[in-house]
């Protein structure tokens, strides 16, 4: 049987990616997350798939905040997530980059105050994705863990920032389809399946365009 799209879901350790993955599954009982691996790699890279979804997930290890993994295993972890990125981007209709909405502050303030350079930084992840040409949705995930006002806060915060940077993020409402220059971004709670179907309708579009 031919292989399927895959769907690429990344990010920070603990940012909610294998929650995001069973929900996308028809059966998500039944997902255990160990099905198929991900050729090209050295790090156990799993693509995940049922019979029922047109398309099979590729949830790329976490990397930082990891309390027990030393300093080399985080480097290492990231090093094969590019050379990955690198030699598969190819394979990837669409990519989902998951961010903890309660670890903005802490990302920003080590990137433009304390000036740490915390290789791949989520806007430097960002950038790496579209240099390889895969289109990409921010999930800023745990939404429900915030105050209306404090989540609003932090998402100003992140899109304020990632323009210094030179991202244009804006909200999957207010995006153009077609338009590369921009980059959308969905508040999502995976604890209360928060705009679960709007994230499954986007995926689909994207899925859509490979096979127009």
């Amino acid at each position: 049987m031919k292989e399927k799209p895959s769907l690429l879901i990344i990010g920070n350790s603990n940012v909610g990616k294998s929650a995001i993955t069973r929900l996308l599954m028809p059966n998500p009982r039944k997902f255990k997350g160990k099905s198929g691996k991900k050729p090209g790699s050295s790090l156990l890279i799993k693509s995940v798939s049922q019979p029922n979804l047109p398309y099979q997930i590729v949830d790329l290890p976490g990397f930082g905040f990891m309390k027990t993994a030393s300093h080399r295993r985080e480097e290492h972890i990231k090093k094969q997530i590019v050379i990955h990125i690198e030699n598969h981007h190819q394979d990837y209709f669409f990519g989902l980059v998951v961010i903890n909405i309660l670890r903005i502050d802490d990302e920003i303030d080590k990137y433009f105050i304390k000036n740490k350079k915390t290789i791949p930084l989520s806007f430097e992840l960002i950038d790496f994705l579209r240099e390889n040409y895969i289109p990409i949705i921010i999930i800023i995930n745990k939404i429900d863990k915030l105050s209306n006002v404090d989540r609003i806060k932090n998402i100003s915060l992140f899109i304020e920032s990632a323009k210094e940077y030179g991202l244009n993020i804006v909200h999957l409402d207010k995006h153009i389809l077609n338009n590369k220059e921009e980059i959308p971004y969905l508040e999502f709670s995976a604890l209360k399946k928060t705009n679960l179907e709007k994230l499954k309708k986007t995926i689909q579009q994207f899925l859509n365009k490979i096979k127009s």
